[in-house]
């Protein structure tokens, strides 16, 4: 492990993430955290979660580093003569914590304080080194990770109304990978949730919400899961198709365990796309914490915090969507609900939350005016570690014309819109380029080479390398020529007898109008095949083959049938 104080020397940087994926080669440098921070880093991995006795005590404190020490100096290991004062130092510290807090120290109080304590000085032996400065690198995982608590820029100030109960605590920092300026682009968040056997109805719904959220400049606020979360995220991304990055918002994912142990595994280039396209990955919890079940709940009350809106899309009646709509209701925001066909055990936590008045009804998803503030570009407030122009902030930008909003993601036109755009896109990426030297995900289609063509020309002119915003999507693949596309035509009779029936599956979907996902094809395939195709293990296996084969494609987590299939 380096030196964390050599770092500082150095220039106080922690290490760079590049983005070179992206065909940009966008880097950003990550400062050391303060020391402050790194105290409150080190106080949290002495934690099992939100501690509200830790968070009286640091209230109590002049600093965390104060804390720290006076934790240190009480460890029954200490000399008496160190461990005695220490120990008083620290139950003052409580004290004065409660006091400021509102709150009164009773004997229970002392009591319980004295047993978190004791696990406390169990936990924080099991750090690498006592000396905290020194785990720099450590905290921040070797720089690829931000920490920041409440003084920094970004820090969502909403955050502090988890104090308002004496049994709740705000976390005392977080960990962040991607844009942490994404956490306050928004005065006034939208937070989207919902169970994770989500029906195409309900992710339908996520998705475009979501996308018209992020069309007004709105930051949506999910958890990253599989089911409604990823249809939210991919929404706010799918929303700078054709349009100026400065003008649409971000999507932020919060998780429930470290944030090296992010996850399921099937939303990696979800978690990839949303750092890529300036949005942020967060938790309130140390690099290696395990995602346990009942940490879950806890990060439902950082989604609800964050949240000025909460829109439960979709819930059964014992979903952790309801935890994070209760946090909402108890943190005053307005909650919405979706109905749903009463008949369908997935709609009766929103129909339940309806029918108590606990949620308002979500009338439309094609339209968020109603239930948000008013339209407006990201806010991005300067950040230690990130430049104050960086492309997509720019005044060009500003000026540039924007391309026209396209419409809402629906069942029935997501795939059929494609051909349309490929041929719209080309003229009007053209059109754009005259006046912007960085592309759109739309105009990138031209090909990652004619990106990074252009990023080298804007270097050699003295400009600003494009913004990681405007990643080219890489899975879309060059056209050929057509006597070369006739020749890699592929004929679905010649494949396989299960990788056909696949095929079939996903026609028999679009003939639905249902999304295509491997959700979708499975409760199809029960309907119509469940003989050949038992569950979702088989189903994965027949995509990835498909995919291998070129058969299928992927876009943003939407399956479509190739150009080349016969």
């Amino acid at each position: 492990m380096s030196n964390a104080t050599d770092i500082r020397q150095s220039g106080g940087t922690a290490g760079s993430v590049d983005h070179t994926d992206t065909g940009l080669a966008v880097s950003r440098t990550i400062p050391m955290p303060p020391t402050d921070t790194l105290y409150r880093a080190a106080l949290t991995f002495c934690l099992d979660g939100a501690d509200v006795m830790m968070y009286a005590a640091l209230k109590g404190a002049e600093s965390a580093e104060s804390l720290w020490h006076a934790l240190a100096q009480s460890h029954p290991s200490q000399p008496s003569g160190i461990c005695g004062p220490a120990l008083s130092r620290i139950d003052r510290m409580f004290v004065d914590g409660l006091t400021r807090w509102g709150r009164k120290a009773s004997a229970n109080a002392m009591c319980s304080f004295r047993n978190a304590l004791a696990g406390w000085h169990n936990r924080m032996m099991d750090l690498p080194s006592q000396d905290i400065i020194q785990l720099g690198d450590w905290f921040t995982m070797d720089g690829t990770q931000w920490i920041i608590g409440p003084g920094h820029p970004c820090w969502p100030s909403q955050l502090a109304d988890l104090s308002i109960r004496s049994d709740w605590a705000p976390p005392l920092c977080l960990w962040i990978k991607g844009d942490p300026r994404a956490l306050t682009s928004c005065a006034k968040p939208v937070g989207i949730v919902g169970s994770r056997d989500v029906t195409e109805y309900g992710r339908y719904v996520a998705h475009t919400v979501a996308e018209q959220a992020v069309v007004a400049g709105h930051l949506v606020v999910s958890g990253g899961a599989m089911g409604t979360d990823a249809a939210a995220h991919w929404g706010a991304l799918n929303a700078l198709h054709g349009r100026m990055p400065a003008n649409v918002g971000r999507t932020v994912a919060v998780f429930a365990g470290g944030l090296n142990h992010i996850g399921p595994m099937r939303n990696r280039t979800l978690f990839e796309r949303i750092e890529a396209q300036g949005g942020a990955l967060i938790s309130e919890l140390c690099p290696g914490t395990i995602p346990e079940a009942r940490r879950f709940l806890l990060r439902n009350r950082i989604i609800a915090a964050m949240s000025s809106t909460l829109i439960v899309t979709q819930a059964r009646l014992r979903s952790g969507a309801l935890n994070t709509a209760g946090w909402a209701c108890e943190l005053l925001r307005d909650v919405y609900a979706v109905p749903g066909d009463i008949n369908q055990p997935c709609n009766a936590g929103c129909n339940k939350m309806i029918g108590d008045h606990r949620a308002m009804i979500l009338c439309a998803a094609t339209s968020t005016e109603d239930i948000c503030h008013e339209r407006h570009k990201p806010v991005m407030a300067a950040c230690p570690g990130i430049p104050k122009s960086t492309g997509q902030d720019s005044s060009e930008n500003e000026e540039a014309m924007e391309a026209p909003a396209t419409t809402p993601l629906s069942p029935a036109s997501s795939e059929s819109s494609a051909s349309q755009e490929s041929s719209q896109d080309s003229g009007h990426s053209k059109r754009l380029r005259t006046k912007h030297t960085q592309p759109t995900l739309v105009q990138s289609k031209d090909g990652p080479a004619s990106a990074t063509a252009e990023a080298g020309a804007n270097k050699s002119k003295g400009e600003e390398p494009p913004s990681s915003h405007q990643m080219p999507d890489l899975r879309v693949k060059p056209k050929l020529d057509p006597e070369k596309e006739a020749q890699q035509r592929i004929i679905i009779a010649k494949l396989p007898e299960m990788e056909r029936t696949l095929v079939a599956l996903i026609r028999e979907c679009r003939k639905r109008h249902l999304i295509v996902t491997p959700d979708a094809l499975l409760r199809v395939a029960r309907e119509t095949v469940p003989d050949e195709i038992p569950n979702i293990g088989t189903i994965l296996e027949l995509l990835g083959a498909l995919e291998l084969r070129g058969v299928i494609e992927r876009d943003a987590g939407i399956l479509k049938l190739s150009s080349r299939v016969g």
